[in-house]
Protein backbone atom coordinates (compact mmCIF):
# COMPACT_ATOMS: atom_id res chain seq x y z
CA UNK A 1 0.00 0.00 0.00
CA UNK A 2 3.04 2.28 0.69
CA UNK A 3 3.44 2.30 -3.23
CA UNK A 4 0.22 3.25 -4.14
CA UNK A 5 0.26 6.27 -1.71
CA UNK A 6 3.56 7.61 -2.76
CA UNK A 7 2.16 7.32 -6.62
CA UNK A 8 -1.10 8.78 -5.25
CA UNK A 9 1.50 11.91 -3.99
CA UNK A 10 3.29 12.21 -7.24
CA UNK A 11 0.12 12.26 -9.23
CA UNK A 12 -1.52 14.86 -7.09
CA UNK A 13 1.62 16.62 -7.09
CA UNK A 14 1.58 16.72 -10.56
CA UNK A 15 4.85 15.43 -10.99
CA UNK A 16 6.47 17.87 -8.84
CA UNK A 17 7.57 15.11 -6.53
CA UNK A 18 8.95 12.26 -8.86
CA UNK A 19 9.74 8.47 -7.62
CA UNK A 20 12.97 7.42 -7.74
CA UNK A 21 14.15 11.14 -8.28
CA UNK A 22 13.16 13.34 -5.41
CA UNK A 23 10.95 11.53 -4.04
CA UNK A 24 11.80 8.24 -2.13
CA UNK A 25 9.11 5.02 -0.90
CA UNK A 26 10.39 3.34 2.35
CA UNK A 27 13.54 4.50 3.07
CA UNK A 28 15.98 7.15 2.08
CA UNK A 29 18.93 6.08 -0.15
CA UNK A 30 22.39 6.99 -0.66
CA UNK A 31 21.72 7.17 -4.14
CA UNK A 32 19.60 6.59 -6.90
CA UNK A 33 19.05 3.46 -9.31
CA UNK A 34 21.01 5.24 -11.57
CA UNK A 35 23.96 5.75 -8.99
CA UNK A 36 23.69 8.99 -8.70
CA UNK A 37 23.52 10.88 -5.53
CA UNK A 38 20.49 11.85 -4.19
CA UNK A 39 18.98 15.48 -4.27
CA UNK A 40 19.36 17.55 -1.32
CA UNK A 41 15.39 18.52 -1.47
CA UNK A 42 13.54 15.29 -1.78
CA UNK A 43 10.80 13.85 0.38
CA UNK A 44 10.47 10.13 1.83
CA UNK A 45 7.42 8.43 2.27
CA UNK A 46 8.05 6.07 5.62
CA UNK A 47 5.50 3.32 7.11
CA UNK A 48 4.80 4.90 10.28
CA UNK A 49 3.67 1.70 12.16
CA UNK A 50 1.07 -1.08 10.82
CA UNK A 51 -2.18 -0.27 10.05
CA UNK A 52 -4.98 -0.48 12.55
CA UNK A 53 -7.97 -2.65 11.85
CA UNK A 54 -11.46 -3.35 12.93
CA UNK A 55 -12.75 -6.90 13.07
CA UNK A 56 -16.21 -5.67 12.17
CA UNK A 57 -15.09 -4.29 8.90
CA UNK A 58 -12.71 -6.32 7.43
CA UNK A 59 -11.89 -4.44 4.32
CA UNK A 60 -10.60 -1.76 6.62
CA UNK A 61 -7.33 -0.49 7.19
CA UNK A 62 -6.28 2.89 9.29
CA UNK A 63 -2.52 3.01 7.29
CA UNK A 64 0.13 5.36 9.10
CA UNK A 65 1.98 7.38 7.30
CA UNK A 66 5.27 9.66 7.67
CA UNK A 67 6.40 12.24 5.16
CA UNK A 68 9.40 13.58 5.83
CA UNK A 69 10.39 16.31 3.70
CA UNK A 70 14.18 17.82 3.26
CA UNK A 71 16.31 20.69 1.94
CA UNK A 72 19.03 22.55 2.47
CA UNK A 73 16.89 25.81 3.10
CA UNK A 74 14.53 25.79 5.87
CA UNK A 75 12.05 27.76 3.40
CA UNK A 76 11.95 25.22 0.65
CA UNK A 77 11.73 22.13 3.37
CA UNK A 78 8.87 23.68 4.90
CA UNK A 79 7.30 24.88 1.83
CA UNK A 80 7.70 21.40 0.34
CA UNK A 81 5.81 19.96 3.36
CA UNK A 82 2.53 22.36 3.09
CA UNK A 83 2.79 21.82 -0.74
CA UNK A 84 1.90 17.74 0.24
CA UNK A 85 0.13 18.61 3.46
CA UNK A 86 -2.25 21.17 1.49
CA UNK A 87 -3.21 18.12 -0.92
CA UNK A 88 -3.29 14.85 1.33
CA UNK A 89 -5.34 16.54 4.65
CA UNK A 90 -8.35 16.27 4.47
CA UNK A 91 -8.80 14.60 1.36
CA UNK A 92 -11.34 11.93 0.72
CA UNK A 93 -12.71 9.33 -1.67
CA UNK A 94 -9.51 9.04 -3.56
CA UNK A 95 -8.80 6.14 -5.52
CA UNK A 96 -5.17 5.19 -5.17
CA UNK A 97 -3.76 4.67 -8.54
CA UNK A 98 -3.19 0.29 -9.32
CA UNK A 99 0.27 -0.48 -9.64
CA UNK A 100 1.46 -3.89 -10.46
CA UNK A 101 0.43 -5.56 -7.45
CA UNK A 102 -3.25 -5.20 -9.19
CA UNK A 103 -4.39 -4.62 -5.57
CA UNK A 104 -7.21 -1.66 -5.35
CA UNK A 105 -7.17 0.49 -2.59
CA UNK A 106 -10.21 3.76 -1.38
CA UNK A 107 -9.04 6.26 0.31
CA UNK A 108 -12.02 6.93 2.29
CA UNK A 109 -10.17 9.89 4.12
CA UNK A 110 -6.93 11.25 4.45
CA UNK A 111 -5.86 13.09 7.71
CA UNK A 112 -2.84 14.77 8.88
CA UNK A 113 -2.42 14.02 12.59
CA UNK A 114 -0.70 17.30 13.29
CA UNK A 115 0.62 19.94 10.50
CA UNK A 116 4.12 19.91 9.06
CA UNK A 117 6.87 20.42 12.08
CA UNK A 118 10.66 20.63 11.93
CA UNK A 119 12.47 17.73 13.22
CA UNK A 120 16.00 19.15 12.66
CA UNK A 121 17.46 22.44 11.98
CA UNK A 122 19.65 21.79 10.41
CA UNK A 123 21.15 18.17 11.12
CA UNK A 124 24.56 17.20 11.01
CA UNK A 125 24.55 17.35 7.06
CA UNK A 126 23.39 20.61 7.16
CA UNK A 127 19.45 19.85 5.86
CA UNK A 128 16.20 20.92 7.18
CA UNK A 129 13.92 18.42 7.84
CA UNK A 130 10.00 18.48 8.48
CA UNK A 131 8.16 15.46 9.24
CA UNK A 132 4.36 15.27 8.47
CA UNK A 133 1.81 12.11 10.40
CA UNK A 134 -0.79 11.02 8.05
CA UNK A 135 -3.80 8.52 8.64
CA UNK A 136 -5.04 6.84 5.42
CA UNK A 137 -8.62 5.43 6.36
CA UNK A 138 -8.32 2.96 3.36
CA UNK A 139 -10.93 0.35 2.05
CA UNK A 140 -10.49 -2.30 -0.65
CA UNK A 141 -13.42 -2.33 -2.41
Amino acid sequence: MIREIAQFIEDMTHGYFTIGVNLFVGYLPIQDQLSVPIPDRLAVVLENAGAEVEGQLPDYAGKLIQIWNRAQDFWEARDDAYAVYDVLHGASGWELPVLTSGEAYLAMAIDARSQPAPISQPDAQGYFVFSTNYIFRIESP
